[in-house]
């Protein structure tokens, strides 16, 4: 067990090497790590990432940053949940925009700005002029033959 645990760390943080200690010893961002690390060894091909740089430190916060920009060019897919403007303009490709339950708009980051983001969240405005993503669509019902 303790082989395939360095074996995952070591492709995720090669500085990582806390494997004997408990985890309610560890940093925030180590806790993420071995989170993270967890969800990889049982080959998830995709993440759900709810805010996992709120109660970081600056250190943390690049390191995990670092960490999900890496597994997105592993081909792993990760949905980031975050307000955090940084995070959303400096991580992902597309982005989502919810308000009160309903979708406003999906749009790929590189077309929209911060303020227009923003605009999105508060007022439940889309930007004007501004082309949205494509949603996948399927013939076939869920679950169906």
């Amino acid at each position: 067990m303790e082989g395939q645990a360095r074996k995952v760390f070591r492709r995720l943080n090669k500085n990582f090497t806390n494997i004997r200690v408990p985890v309610r010893r560890l940093s925030g961002g180590q806790r993420q790590i071995v989170a993270i690390s967890r969800a990889l060894y049982f080959n998830a091909r995709i993440l759900i990432m709810d805010e996992p740089m709120a109660a970081l430190g600056p250190e943390e916060a690049r390191m995990v940053g670092d960490l999900i920009r890496q597994l997105k060019a592993d081909g792993v897919g990760i949905f980031l949940i975050t307000h955090d403007m940084p995070d959303v303009f400096n991580l992902s490709d597309r982005l989502a925009v919810m308000k009160n339950g309903k979708l406003v708009g999906t749009y790929r980051t590189a077309d929209v700005t911060e303020d227009e983001v923003l605009g999105m969240i508060i007022a439940g405005k889309r930007p004007e002029g501004r082309v949205e993503v494509r949603r996948a669509t399927s013939s076939k019902a869920p679950f169906s033959d």
